[in-house]
């Protein structure tokens, strides 16, 4: 086993349990779903934290040629892992039966948009301060689009605001990806 291989069985582990955390939250939602009201932003979010778990096991991939791993290095990369499995844990309410999605929205995401701020600011700073990449490159630009507007959603309670900040959020996922890492190989 080589030390990637060794390392990416964590990271998977994490990641794994995140998609199990949506999944079964959206299967509790179906299974409920005569019971409670849903809200569409709610939904929208759901669908990016899925992205965003894929993503980062999709990107780790170019770690494969880190000749060697301090704690520390391993613990920063377990940040943005370990920052999505908590936030895909508190995604969805419990008990699920008789749930008002909207209302749950509306009280419990501030504090999962400050996670996700501080998830996001970690997994940034990750590859330049572990691997000495660049930390001003075009590759890191969403990342700190990311960063602000989790600010703003913790900040703005309006409605209105997140309907139009949550989707945008999960657009630009779904263009960071088809511009930088689309395609993984093995060189």
């Amino acid at each position: 086993m080589s030390l990637f291989e060794f390392l990416m069985v964590l990271v998977s582990i994490i990641i794994g349990l995140g998609i199990a955390e949506i999944l079964a939250g959206v299967a509790r939602q179906i299974r409920c779903r005569g019971s409670i009201r849903g809200y569409w932003v709610h939904s929208v979010l759901v669908g990016a934290i899925f992205v965003a778990l894929l993503q980062q096991w999709w990107e780790i991939w170019g770690l494969r040629v880190v000749p060697e791993w301090s704690f520390g290095g391993l613990a920063m990369m377990l940040s943005g892992p370990v920052g999505l499995f908590l936030i895909a844990h508190l995604l969805f309410p419990e008990p699920m039966h008789r749930a008002d999605i909207r209302e749950y929205y509306d009280g419990a995401m501030r504090p999962v948009w400050w996670l996700a701020a501080l998830t996001v600011a970690l997994a940034t700073l990750f590859r330049p301060t572990i691997i000495g990449s660049n930390l001003w490159s075009l590759d890191n630009a969403t990342s700190f689009v990311f960063f602000f507007a989790f600010i703003a959603l913790a900040l703005v309670r309006r409605s209105t605001f997140h309907a139009i900040l949550v989707p945008i959020v999960l657009l630009l996922l779904l263009v960071d990806i088809l511009q930088w890492s689309f395609v993984i190989g093995p060189g």
